[in-house]
């Protein structure tokens, strides 16, 4: 088994193992009582937190792999390698003088194209960013050359939850009916990480990260 496959297997356990002991405490609380109300808006915040969490780490896991393989940006797919040159990219930008844009072209971008990747911009972005709308999950399965399809099936689910886990933070008498409500949520969110999970399984395992796997 692989390391990366266990590491996504462990941080999605131990992640569904809070949400099930947190909807078994749900169940046992009688459906009329502040209790149960209060629970359900637990578990909602809960869900939202561990569906962020958790691709959040699987991103920052798959482009640590990629950084430690120790590849060429100009081996690998050119989404992979966009990503890697952002911070020279949003350094270009501070500076565009025809004399900055003719050397960046004639001898930067060339010498750049034969260095390894470096993803610490994007890392220190997703440690940064909140709030994964199902645009920002796809933008930012795009931008590590990731297929994920199912965030589209969800979106509508997926919005809400981001939606609403920001009401109840912020204080909103957002009441979640029940756990059946709660549970199709829940469903599409799981759904999503573990594609998520076998995406990057599949990318590392089969090196499509690269031009020439």
């Amino acid at each position: 088994m692989s390391n990366w496959l266990t590491q996504l297997e462990e941080d999605l356990d131990w992640r569904l193992t809070e949400l099930a002991i947190l909807k078994t405490q749900t169940a046992l609380a009688s459906k009329d009582s502040d209790r149960y109300r209060a629970l359900l808006r637990a578990l909602w915040t809960m869900l939202y937190a561990h569906y962020e969490g958790f691709c959040k780490f699987a991103w920052d896991l798959y482009v640590d792999e990629l950084q430690k393989a120790g590849y060429k940006r100009k081996d690998c797919q050119d989404e992979i390698a966009k990503l890697s040159l952002q911070k020279e990219f949003n350094r270009l930008k501070g500076d565009l003088s025809t004399e900055s844009l003719w050397y960046f072209g004639q001898t930067d971008f060339r010498t750049m194209l034969e260095d390894t990747l470096d993803f610490k911009d994007f890392q220190k972005e997703l440690r940064n960013k909140s709030n994964l709308y199902p645009q920002d999950f796809k933008d930012n399965s795009r931008r590590v050359y990731l297929n994920c399809t199912l965030i589209d099936q969800y979106k509508t689910e997926l919005n809400a939850l981001v939606t609403r886990r920001n009401d109840i933070a912020h204080g909103k008498k957002m009441i979640i009916k029940d756990l059946n409500e709660y549970k199709k949520y829940e469903d599409a969110a799981i759904e999503v990480m573990y594609e998520l999970a076998i995406a990057i399984v599949d990318c590392l395992d089969q090196q499509l990260y690269l031009k020439n796997p």
